[in-house]
């Protein structure tokens, strides 16, 4: 006989977890980030907490969405609303943008388990497909709105120091007047904008497959990592430098340039593969000399999208099950 499944019970948790899984992070002393122990000149651990703070009811609209969404499948995309509601809701107690990347990949996830909630057991496919279909059927309304996010964000590295940003990623450029007007005569929906931005984004560039490094690479790694730290913030750390040596930080590269932002993947791998032999009472002060490099000239070489990423992939585990006991 099934349980009968509480749909306001997970409704709830998917947005309690999601905002477990920023506090993770956020609170973990992750190299080059905002942390518990270092701020950066202009943001500080408080703006992150007083943002995820109020992200628990637009998470929690995302959650909703994405059921009614299984359940009525008619009626136009709201995924881009959403996220600007998001964006709205987290930069109300300070006016900055402290998490714009992570709600890009939060929001989504968020609808998806929604999605799933009339499924008594998830799992990391039931999940992606959710994900998938939800992403498919995004709009040109939800290209504008993404648009109108970015436009209220603000964020850093608008114009990257890469080849990549061409011509065509200009005429979409969300600092122009014109993008809109652009959008709505090309009929761009969300995962075309977001297809414009991929060669330069890795955030953009999850859009265009369904979450394919969340799911295949950066999940499996920190599960791995759960199973040899029995504290998670241990798991959230390993996990975040043998991310940032596998392959550069885009936000870096679009701030800094390409080669230094290889150059910290260098440092990055070669520090991971250092400390993994030591216990973990004594990352700290490896992590020392890596941390200051990353904060040598400001917020510049801040690995932040590494840092959204492995937010998802946190929420993902959570989302199924994976972290038990944070204690």
């Amino acid at each position: 006989m099934h349980q009968e499944i509480n749909v306001e019970e997970r409704l709830c948790s998917i947005s309690e977890k999601a905002q477990l899984a920023m506090l993770l992070d956020i609170l973990t002393p992750k190299p080059g980030n905002v942390h518990r122990y270092k701020d950066h000149h202009d943001t500080r651990l408080i703006h992150f907490a007083a943002s995820i703070a109020r992200l628990a009811h637009p998470i929690y609209q995302a959650a909703c969405w994405g059921y009614q969404r299984n359940k009525s499948p008619q009626g136009p995309s709201k995924l881009g609303e959403l996220t600007k509601l998001a964006l709205q809701a987290s930069m109300k107690p300070h006016r900055k943008n402290t998490l714009l990347g992570t709600i890009l990949l939060i929001i989504p996830l968020a609808v998806a388990a929604g999605y799933e909630i009339p499924r008594p057991k998830w799992s990391p496919s039931t999940l992606r497909q959710s994900l998938s279909h939800i992403l498919h059927q995004s709009s040109i309304d939800d290209a504008i709105e993404l648009i109108r996010s970015l436009q209220i964000a603000n964020p850093g590295g608008a114009k990257p120091k890469t080849p990549q940003w061409t011509e065509e990623s200009q005429a979409f450029d969300f600092q122009s007047p014109r993008t809109i007007e652009a959008i709505r005569r090309e009929k761009y929906t969300l995962l075309d904008l977001q297809a414009l931005a991929a060669p330069f984004d890795s955030i953009a560039e999850e859009y265009t497959t369904d979450f394919s490094y969340t799911f295949d690479t950066l999940y499996p790694r920190f599960i791995e990592a759960l199973n040899q730290h029995p504290r998670v913030e241990d798991a959230v750390l390993i996990s975040y430098l043998w991310a940032l040596g596998q392959r550069p930080d885009t936000f870096i590269q679009r701030k800094a340039g390409p080669d230094a932002a290889q150059q910290i993947t260098n440092k990055a791998y070669k520090l991971h593969n250092r400390i993994l032999d030591l216990p973990e009472d004594r990352w700290q002060k490896e992590l020392i000399v890596f941390d200051e490099y990353l904060r040598s000239e400001g917020s510049r070489l801040n690995p932040g999208t590494t840092a959204d990423l492995l937010s998802a992939a946190v929420f993902l585990a959570l989302l199924l099950d994976k972290i038990k006991l944070i204690f």
